[in-house]
Protein backbone atom coordinates (compact mmCIF):
# COMPACT_ATOMS: atom_id res chain seq x y z
CA UNK A 1 0.00 0.00 0.00
CA UNK A 2 1.13 3.52 -0.72
CA UNK A 3 2.45 4.60 2.69
CA UNK A 4 0.64 7.92 2.66
CA UNK A 5 -2.69 6.17 2.09
CA UNK A 6 -2.39 3.44 4.71
CA UNK A 7 -3.61 5.19 7.85
CA UNK A 8 -6.34 7.03 5.96
CA UNK A 9 -7.79 3.90 4.38
CA UNK A 10 -7.63 1.92 7.61
CA UNK A 11 -9.49 4.76 9.29
CA UNK A 12 -12.24 4.93 6.68
CA UNK A 13 -12.83 1.19 7.02
CA UNK A 14 -12.99 1.52 10.80
CA UNK A 15 -15.38 4.47 10.66
CA UNK A 16 -17.69 2.72 8.19
CA UNK A 17 -17.73 -0.47 10.25
CA UNK A 18 -18.59 1.49 13.41
CA UNK A 19 -21.70 2.90 11.82
CA UNK A 20 -20.63 6.18 10.26
CA UNK A 21 -22.11 4.98 6.97
CA UNK A 22 -25.54 5.74 8.40
CA UNK A 23 -24.64 9.45 8.54
CA UNK A 24 -24.69 11.49 5.29
CA UNK A 25 -21.14 11.25 4.00
CA UNK A 26 -21.16 14.25 1.67
CA UNK A 27 -19.94 17.50 3.24
CA UNK A 28 -19.92 21.04 1.83
CA UNK A 29 -17.96 24.07 3.03
CA UNK A 30 -20.17 26.31 5.14
CA UNK A 31 -19.64 29.31 2.85
CA UNK A 32 -21.01 27.34 -0.10
CA UNK A 33 -24.00 26.31 2.02
CA UNK A 34 -24.66 29.93 2.94
CA UNK A 35 -24.18 31.23 -0.59
CA UNK A 36 -23.69 28.77 -3.48
CA UNK A 37 -22.50 31.67 -5.66
CA UNK A 38 -19.72 32.66 -3.26
CA UNK A 39 -17.19 30.40 -5.01
CA UNK A 40 -17.48 31.05 -8.75
CA UNK A 41 -15.23 28.35 -10.18
CA UNK A 42 -14.60 28.37 -13.92
CA UNK A 43 -11.53 26.16 -14.27
CA UNK A 44 -11.65 22.89 -12.30
CA UNK A 45 -9.22 20.05 -12.97
CA UNK A 46 -8.73 16.52 -11.78
CA UNK A 47 -5.48 16.17 -9.82
CA UNK A 48 -3.42 12.94 -10.04
CA UNK A 49 -5.58 9.99 -8.95
CA UNK A 50 -4.11 7.55 -6.42
CA UNK A 51 -5.78 4.11 -6.34
CA UNK A 52 -4.14 0.97 -4.95
CA UNK A 53 -5.54 -2.40 -6.09
CA UNK A 54 -4.69 -5.58 -4.19
CA UNK A 55 -5.28 -9.27 -4.66
CA UNK A 56 -6.25 -11.02 -1.42
CA UNK A 57 -5.14 -14.64 -1.05
CA UNK A 58 -7.08 -17.49 0.53
CA UNK A 59 -5.29 -16.75 3.80
CA UNK A 60 -6.17 -13.04 3.72
CA UNK A 61 -2.75 -11.77 2.62
CA UNK A 62 -2.98 -8.69 0.40
CA UNK A 63 -0.49 -7.91 -2.35
CA UNK A 64 -0.67 -4.87 -4.58
CA UNK A 65 -0.76 -5.53 -8.32
CA UNK A 66 0.74 -2.42 -9.99
CA UNK A 67 -0.87 -3.13 -13.36
CA UNK A 68 -4.29 -3.31 -11.72
CA UNK A 69 -3.65 -0.08 -9.81
CA UNK A 70 -2.70 1.73 -13.03
CA UNK A 71 -5.81 0.39 -14.78
CA UNK A 72 -8.04 1.51 -11.89
CA UNK A 73 -6.53 4.99 -11.87
CA UNK A 74 -7.09 5.30 -15.61
CA UNK A 75 -10.67 4.06 -15.26
CA UNK A 76 -11.43 6.49 -12.42
CA UNK A 77 -9.97 9.41 -14.38
CA UNK A 78 -12.14 8.55 -17.38
CA UNK A 79 -15.22 7.99 -15.21
CA UNK A 80 -14.88 11.33 -13.43
CA UNK A 81 -14.37 13.22 -16.66
CA UNK A 82 -17.80 12.07 -17.86
CA UNK A 83 -19.69 11.65 -14.57
CA UNK A 84 -22.41 14.29 -14.37
CA UNK A 85 -24.25 15.88 -11.48
CA UNK A 86 -28.01 16.51 -11.38
CA UNK A 87 -27.65 19.68 -13.45
CA UNK A 88 -26.03 17.71 -16.26
CA UNK A 89 -22.63 19.35 -15.81
CA UNK A 90 -19.46 17.35 -15.62
CA UNK A 91 -17.60 17.61 -12.36
CA UNK A 92 -14.41 18.19 -14.32
CA UNK A 93 -13.59 18.16 -18.01
CA UNK A 94 -9.83 17.66 -17.91
CA UNK A 95 -7.01 16.53 -15.68
CA UNK A 96 -3.72 18.14 -14.74
CA UNK A 97 -0.88 17.56 -17.18
CA UNK A 98 1.97 17.09 -14.71
CA UNK A 99 4.56 17.53 -17.45
CA UNK A 100 3.62 21.22 -17.56
CA UNK A 101 4.69 21.70 -13.93
CA UNK A 102 8.22 22.37 -12.72
CA UNK A 103 9.88 19.84 -10.43
CA UNK A 104 9.27 22.12 -7.43
CA UNK A 105 5.62 22.53 -8.38
CA UNK A 106 5.19 18.77 -8.72
CA UNK A 107 6.65 18.34 -5.23
CA UNK A 108 4.21 20.89 -3.82
CA UNK A 109 1.27 19.10 -5.45
CA UNK A 110 2.45 15.77 -4.00
CA UNK A 111 2.78 17.31 -0.54
CA UNK A 112 -0.77 18.60 -0.68
CA UNK A 113 -2.15 15.32 -1.94
CA UNK A 114 -0.59 13.72 1.13
CA UNK A 115 -1.99 16.53 3.30
CA UNK A 116 -5.44 15.82 1.88
CA UNK A 117 -5.25 12.29 3.29
CA UNK A 118 -4.50 13.68 6.74
CA UNK A 119 -7.38 16.16 6.51
CA UNK A 120 -9.76 13.50 5.16
CA UNK A 121 -8.83 11.15 8.00
CA UNK A 122 -9.56 13.92 10.49
CA UNK A 123 -12.93 14.61 8.84
CA UNK A 124 -13.88 10.95 9.11
CA UNK A 125 -12.71 10.71 12.70
CA UNK A 126 -14.71 13.75 13.83
CA UNK A 127 -17.77 12.26 12.07
CA UNK A 128 -17.54 8.94 13.91
CA UNK A 129 -20.43 8.12 16.30
CA UNK A 130 -18.06 8.07 19.29
CA UNK A 131 -17.05 11.69 18.69
CA UNK A 132 -20.32 13.50 19.38
CA UNK A 133 -18.50 16.58 20.63
CA UNK A 134 -17.04 17.12 17.16
CA UNK A 135 -20.16 16.51 15.06
CA UNK A 136 -20.71 20.27 14.75
CA UNK A 137 -17.84 20.24 12.24
CA UNK A 138 -20.11 18.47 9.76
CA UNK A 139 -22.58 21.36 9.81
CA UNK A 140 -19.84 23.99 9.94
CA UNK A 141 -17.46 22.32 7.52
CA UNK A 142 -14.39 24.56 7.27
CA UNK A 143 -11.39 22.34 6.56
CA UNK A 144 -8.47 23.63 4.51
CA UNK A 145 -5.17 22.49 2.99
CA UNK A 146 -3.66 25.96 3.27
CA UNK A 147 -2.75 28.21 0.35
CA UNK A 148 0.25 26.20 -0.90
CA UNK A 149 -1.51 25.38 -4.18
CA UNK A 150 -2.37 29.00 -4.94
CA UNK A 151 0.28 29.03 -7.71
CA UNK A 152 -2.09 26.87 -9.76
CA UNK A 153 -4.51 29.79 -9.68
CA UNK A 154 -2.08 32.65 -10.14
CA UNK A 155 0.24 31.01 -12.68
CA UNK A 156 -2.05 28.61 -14.54
CA UNK A 157 -5.47 30.22 -13.96
CA UNK A 158 -7.01 27.07 -12.46
CA UNK A 159 -9.60 27.75 -9.77
CA UNK A 160 -9.94 24.38 -8.07
CA UNK A 161 -9.01 20.72 -8.23
CA UNK A 162 -10.70 17.43 -7.51
CA UNK A 163 -8.62 14.98 -5.45
CA UNK A 164 -9.44 11.27 -5.54
CA UNK A 165 -7.78 8.52 -3.48
CA UNK A 166 -8.85 4.98 -2.75
CA UNK A 167 -8.22 1.27 -2.83
CA UNK A 168 -9.73 -1.91 -4.24
CA UNK A 169 -9.26 -5.39 -2.78
CA UNK A 170 -9.94 -8.25 -5.21
CA UNK A 171 -10.35 -11.80 -3.92
CA UNK A 172 -8.31 -14.53 -5.56
CA UNK A 173 -10.00 -17.71 -6.80
CA UNK A 174 -8.71 -19.46 -3.68
CA UNK A 175 -10.19 -16.76 -1.45
CA UNK A 176 -13.58 -17.15 -3.12
CA UNK A 177 -13.42 -20.90 -2.62
CA UNK A 178 -12.56 -20.38 1.04
CA UNK A 179 -15.54 -18.05 1.40
CA UNK A 180 -17.86 -20.58 -0.24
CA UNK A 181 -16.71 -23.39 2.04
CA UNK A 182 -16.88 -21.11 5.07
CA UNK A 183 -20.46 -20.16 4.26
CA UNK A 184 -21.42 -23.84 4.32
CA UNK A 185 -20.30 -23.95 7.95
CA UNK A 186 -21.70 -20.57 8.92
CA UNK A 187 -18.34 -18.78 8.80
CA UNK A 188 -18.27 -15.41 7.03
CA UNK A 189 -15.13 -14.76 5.00
CA UNK A 190 -14.77 -11.14 3.69
CA UNK A 191 -14.33 -10.95 -0.06
CA UNK A 192 -12.79 -7.49 -0.34
CA UNK A 193 -14.05 -3.97 -0.85
CA UNK A 194 -13.71 -0.82 -2.95
CA UNK A 195 -13.21 2.62 -1.38
CA UNK A 196 -13.13 6.07 -2.99
CA UNK A 197 -12.59 9.38 -1.20
CA UNK A 198 -12.96 12.67 -3.06
CA UNK A 199 -12.49 16.33 -2.25
CA UNK A 200 -12.80 19.61 -4.16
CA UNK A 201 -10.11 22.14 -3.18
CA UNK A 202 -10.23 25.89 -3.86
CA UNK A 203 -6.68 26.74 -4.96
CA UNK A 204 -6.94 30.40 -3.95
CA UNK A 205 -7.57 29.60 -0.29
CA UNK A 206 -6.95 25.87 0.10
CA UNK A 207 -10.49 25.42 1.43
CA UNK A 208 -12.03 21.99 0.92
CA UNK A 209 -15.33 22.98 -0.69
CA UNK A 210 -16.77 19.47 -0.89
CA UNK A 211 -15.83 16.02 0.38
CA UNK A 212 -17.41 12.60 0.12
CA UNK A 213 -16.53 8.93 0.40
CA UNK A 214 -18.06 5.83 -1.12
CA UNK A 215 -17.60 2.22 0.00
CA UNK A 216 -18.60 -0.94 -1.86
CA UNK A 217 -18.35 -4.22 0.06
CA UNK A 218 -17.08 -6.45 -2.73
CA UNK A 219 -19.64 -5.47 -5.36
CA UNK A 220 -17.33 -3.23 -7.38
CA UNK A 221 -14.23 -3.96 -9.44
CA UNK A 222 -12.23 -0.82 -10.21
CA UNK A 223 -10.40 -2.67 -12.97
CA UNK A 224 -13.67 -2.57 -14.93
CA UNK A 225 -14.54 0.80 -16.57
CA UNK A 226 -18.31 0.41 -16.16
CA UNK A 227 -17.91 -0.53 -12.51
CA UNK A 228 -15.72 2.54 -12.00
CA UNK A 229 -18.31 4.75 -13.66
CA UNK A 230 -21.03 3.51 -11.30
CA UNK A 231 -18.91 4.14 -8.20
CA UNK A 232 -17.75 7.55 -9.47
CA UNK A 233 -21.34 8.63 -10.07
CA UNK A 234 -22.28 7.44 -6.60
CA UNK A 235 -19.36 9.36 -5.11
CA UNK A 236 -20.31 12.59 -6.89
CA UNK A 237 -24.09 12.35 -6.57
CA UNK A 238 -24.09 15.12 -3.93
CA UNK A 239 -21.52 17.28 -5.70
CA UNK A 240 -22.71 20.81 -4.91
CA UNK A 241 -23.23 21.82 -8.55
CA UNK A 242 -20.74 24.67 -8.46
CA UNK A 243 -20.06 26.47 -11.72
CA UNK A 244 -17.38 23.87 -12.01
CA UNK A 245 -15.75 23.52 -15.39
CA UNK A 246 -15.83 24.41 -19.02
CA UNK A 247 -14.24 23.03 -22.14
CA UNK A 248 -11.44 25.58 -22.36
CA UNK A 249 -7.92 24.25 -22.08
CA UNK A 250 -4.93 25.88 -20.42
CA UNK A 251 -1.24 25.29 -19.98
CA UNK A 252 -1.77 22.48 -17.47
CA UNK A 253 -4.77 20.78 -19.03
CA UNK A 254 -5.42 18.52 -21.98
Amino acid sequence: MNSRLGIFLLLIIMVVLTGCATVPSSKVHYTVKQNPDSRPLQQVVLLPVDIDVYEMSAGGVREEVPEWSSAAESNIRSALLVSKDDSGKCCVTRHVDSSSLTSDEKAIVEEHLALFNTVAANVLWTSAPVNNAWHFKTGHFDYTLGDGLSFLKTKYDIDAGLIIVGEDVVSSAGRKTTAFVGAMFGVAVPLGHSILMGGLVDFSTGDVLWMNHEVSAGGTDLRDPESCLDLARSLTKDYPGLNSANDNTSQTGN
